[in-house]
């Protein structure tokens, strides 16, 4: 094929050549027409498939192209009706918001009045066991000095009066016994 195809050209050169030097006719013509037609059957004869196929794919990808933006249109559609949705419940939402903060912040203020009242009961308490505490051991201390005082001035007037010493000794042996 590609023999004739070359025979073909060169005779259709060779002629077109070799007229000599005339004035063009339609017959001059001929010879590149046929080339021309000859030329142009076998592109369409060998390149006819892969442009079929080349146009059968891009068909397909601009088919799959269009039903993927359909999808994604109806996807977005759908999430611009809920958006829009939440917008117009964005005032209730917030006054939603609004009163938990505010019943939060209540809940806090009765919880923290109550820890501070149980706090200060708990002072009170602490500060009442402490005066009394202190209050036991001053009395302790004091009956305790005033027995110590008692005691000296007890020695130091027995031990000034002999007759006084006398007895006492007597006394407390009479008890041992």
């Amino acid at each position: 094929m590609k023999v004739v195809m070359t025979l073909i050209a060169l005779v259709g050169t060779a002629h077109a050549a070799g007229s000599g030097a005339s004035h063009g006719s339609v017959a001059d013509l001929m010879w590149p027409a046929i080339n021309f037609l000859i030329l142009a059957s076998f592109l369409v004869w060998k390149v006819k498939k892969p442009l079929r196929e080349m146009f059968e794919k891009n068909a397909n990808d601009v088919k799959y192209l269009f039903e993927h933006a359909e999808k994604k249109d109806k996807e977005a559609s759908i999430k611009l009706t809920a958006l829009k949705e939440k917008m117009g419940n964005l005032e209730g939402e917030k006054n939603k918001i609004m009163k938990a903060a505010e019943k939060e912040a209540d809940d806090f203020i009765a919880r923290s009045e109550k820890e501070s009242k149980d706090y200060l009961r708990r002072l009170e308490s602490d500060s009442e066991s402490k005066l009394e505490y202190e209050r036991t051991s001053r009395v302790a201390k004091l009956e305790e000095n005033l027995v110590d005082e008692v005691i000296s001035k007890a020695k130091n007037k027995i031990g000034s009066d002999s007759s006084l010493s006398q007895k006492v000794t007597k006394k407390l042996i009479s008890q041992i016994r």
